[in-house]
């Protein structure tokens, strides 16, 4: 029905190109990431909201493997952080908090805008240790709301880009100084991609080309993983896209251009 549709604009439609790459991945014979809620919320919403944005074959493999890499980062954190609290931020309809196993001992907070927290009360079931927080990143008033003292992961992904600078290092500090520990897992560009997606229409603010430029941002802040998306090339399993994987892992500009990074605090 026309009343139910949900119209999204600007960067929260990106939301919907990374949602329908998991969809393509999932439906594959050889999904990367397998996320079989991504396919069952294309199912649920996909007459209530258009994708207008176009997707390439080979775009679902950089989003797929991303994701694959920071649900890894997030399991060897639990791992060893039973009592953790877990933020992730700009959280979109992303299903880690129900695709991996989280302890019963971890508070799970996702967070998004009010229009995009309404739509995951509809889709995701309610769950003990989970819930959800309706506001902007960039609002300092949401982080009475977590509970302080534990160790802290913070999951942005294909968020910071999006970001002024400014707006980034006050996020940073504003979390390393209400927890005493964690660890914060996020994607950064290449300046030279930031250029090129800012004419898409969606402006991203800064890239960077390295990512210790992040500790002098925050000097809580220390690297521990750097993973270039185009270096994880042999966990492609077509060969159509695996070979231009390696071959752009071996050209710097390339190599750089998408890489999730793990800083501890």
């Amino acid at each position: 029905m026309d009343d139910d549709r949900v119209e999204l604009a600007g960067v929260k439609e990106t939301m919907l190109f990374t949602l329908y790459c998991r969809d393509r991945d999932n439906r594959s014979r050889q999904p990367v990431l397998g996320d079989s809620h991504a396919s069952r919320i294309i199912d649920s919403v996909y007459d209530r909201i258009p994708l207008k944005l176009r997707i390439a074959s080979g775009d679902r493999y950089v989003v797929t493997l991303r994701a694959r890499r920071l649900d890894g980062w997030t399991r060897e954190f639990l791992a060893t952080n039973p009592d953790a609290v877990v933020l992730h931020l700009a959280c979109g309809l992303d299903s880690r908090a129900f695709r991996l196993d989280v302890p019963a001992t971890v508070d799970w907070i996702d967070l998004d805008f009010p229009e995009i927290i309404e739509l995951r009360r509809q889709l995701y079931p309610p769950r003990p240790g989970y819930r959800v927080i309706a506001a902007s990143v960039t609002d300092p008033d949401w982080l009475t709301d977590l509970p302080a003292g534990r160790p802290l992961l913070v999951i942005a992904e294909g968020l910071l880009m999006y970001l002024p600078v400014s707006e980034v290092k006050a996020l940073l500090h504003r979390l390393t100084e209400r927890f005493p520990k964690g660890q914060m897992i996020f994607d950064v560009i290449a300046p030279w991609i930031a250029r090129v997606g800012s004419l898409s229409g969606y402006r991203m603010y800064w890239g960077i080309d390295d990512p210790h430029q992040v500790e002098k941002w925050n000097p809580r802040l220390s690297l521990m993983d750097d993973a270039p998306i185009f270096c994880d090339y042999a966990e492609v399993p077509l060969n159509r896209y695996r070979v231009p994987y390696h071959l752009l892992s071996k050209v710097t500009g390339f190599r750089n251009a998408f890489r999730p990074l793990r800083f501890t605090f």
